[in-house]
């Protein structure tokens, strides 16, 4: 993919639940987003974002058993990044989550970290039952 005339560019993947794998989805973003108009502190961003959603898919959702995997869906394209995941946990209660006391903590940051570090999270349930989180990264406009 080159900068200019670029289209969207979809990536799928499924990953076994072993945190070993957390730097696939890492090298794919970092290997196809530098070839898009995105800040490389963007594109950082929403890295460290996808791999904590796919660590608490793998951890939470999951619970580490690998014969349950994680599935990654990248969509790439000239003004935004999509990335969902998606677990085959239960999920939790999105609506009603509060951060935790003490952001110092070592655990449970992660949603507030997804927060911060993407332009748009969701979470709900995919048609199938899977529970879905998806993130999106806007390209900064540099007027």
């Amino acid at each position: 993919m080159s900068g200019a005339n670029v289209t969207s560019q979809r990536v799928e993947l499924k990953l076994p639940s072993r945190l070993l794998f957390l730097g696939v989805p890492d090298a794919i973003l970092m290997e196809l987003a530098g070839d898009l108009p995105f800040e490389q502190k963007d594109i950082d961003e929403l890295s460290t974002a996808v791999i904590e959603a796919c660590t608490n898919a793998m951890e939470h959702g999951n619970g580490m058993a690998q014969e349950r995997h994680v599935e990654l869906h990248f969509l790439f394209g000239p003004d935004e990044i999509r990335v969902t995941v998606l677990d085959q946990g239960p999920g939790f209660d999105f609506r009603n989550w509060q951060p935790p006391d003490g952001l110092m903590r070592e655990r449970g940051r992660g949603i507030t970290i997804m927060r911060g570090f993407t332009d748009e999270l969701t979470y709900d349930h995919a048609p199938d039952g899977r529970f879905r989180v998806q993130l999106v990264k806007r390209r900064s406009r540099q007027d």
